[in-house]
């Protein structure tokens, strides 16, 4: 077993597995090193393997050839395996550093089987690989690099293709709205330790609407409905509330069509930056060095204090160091991204 960075090649034709990540963020941080592994194999039958609920982000992207739904449980485990198993891989690579992602692999019989250490679930990986680090590798993406194709010397912006219907139906929806329109994403899937506060939202919100004449979209998913509705309620009449309303493609084609994205540090933030549009992102506690936008246009608004990697989901230290960012910091940031 290998415990240093290896390089694994691949045949042309070969099938490819790879264990995909399981959060939103997390899968566009992955997409720099998929690209370049296409890039470095471009006969190779890829297969991805994600949970149901990243399939329609994922078919966005070009590197994939097949998509594989993760089934849920023991239960699902064994039938994913199963299914794997029938597939002839020749290699998987585990992205995912948790036991479950090495383990389906492994009881599929994928005979090369490449990931990062740890979880007691390194003897289930052929080829254990250490990233490699050092100065300007801070990002969570070179991890991703390390693992598939170690050679690659930069960080790619991520690629996402938009079906024409969504982005034609997002001009639509927004076509009421002045410009310059941005978009106001209040949630965070981490939690309260990732969010500023809807207030600050709602300040900042009336203060572009006042001052730049800016119209505004709130956006998010289902479940931040009624965060989204509070938000665009206490601007006024110039925010208009689409969370929860859009498929994946019109979300991201909504962020597409504005002329800037406020955020948290969150799946929302890495999905404006993918399609190029200048962002301001507000972190806490997080460290942006390590899992920052990576994008053409994106500013960090950060309290002046301490990072953690590991926070819990309701930390008051974190909920704290983001009530410290003031509306008019970001405010100032935004007029930076919407300089002509």
């Amino acid at each position: 077993m290998n415990a240093s960075p290896v390089s694994v090649s691949s045949e042309p034709g070969e099938r490819i597995l790879v264990c995909g990540v399981n959060w939103v963020g997390d899968s566009v941080m992955t997409m720099p090193a998929l690209q370049a592994f296409r890039a470095a194999h471009p006969a190779a039958h890829i297969s991805l393997l994600v949970k149901p609920g990243l399939m329609p982000l994922w078919k966005l992207h070009r590197v994939p050839n097949q998509i594989i739904p993760l089934s849920e449980g023991l239960g699902g485990t064994l039938r994913t395996a199963r299914r794997i198993r029938g597939q002839n891989f020749s290699k998987a690579f585990v992205l995912p550093h948790s036991f479950r992602s090495a383990l389906i692999p492994w009881l599929a019989g994928v005979p090369v089987r490449v990931g990062m250490p740890g979880h007691w679930r390194d003897f289930m990986l052929t080829d254990v690989v250490r990233p490699a680090g050092g100065p300007g590798r801070d990002h969570q993406a070179w991890e991703y690099i390390d693992l598939l194709t170690p050679s690659a010397k930069e960080l790619a912006f991520p690629e996402l293709v938009l079906p024409e219907e969504a982005v034609s139906a997002a001009h639509g929806r927004l076509a009421t709205l002045v410009r310059p329109r941005v978009a106001l994403m209040p949630g965070a899937a981490r939690g309260p330790s990732k969010q500023w506060p809807p207030e600050r939202f709602i300040e900042l919100g009336r203060i572009l609407s006042e001052r730049k004449k800016s119209g505004i979209v709130v956006l998010g998913i289902s479940r931040e409905m009624g965060l989204c509705e509070k938000v665009a309620h206490g601007i006024g009449p110039a925010a208009l509330n689409l969370a929860g309303k859009t498929s994946m493609p019109e979300w991201i084609a909504l962020l597409k069509a504005c002329d800037l994205v406020i955020c948290n540090d969150s799946g929302g933030m890495h999905l404006a930056a993918a399609v190029g549009t200048p962002l301001v992102a507000v972190y806490g506690m997080t460290d942006p060095r390590k899992t920052g936008p990576i994008g053409r246009v994106c500013r960090i608004v950060q309290y002046d204090g301490p990072r953690s990697r590991d926070i819990g989901r309701d930390s008051p230290e974190a909920r704290n160091s983001l009530e410290s960012v003031s509306p008019e910091q970001v405010y100032g940031a935004a007029l930076e991204c919407l300089k002509p």
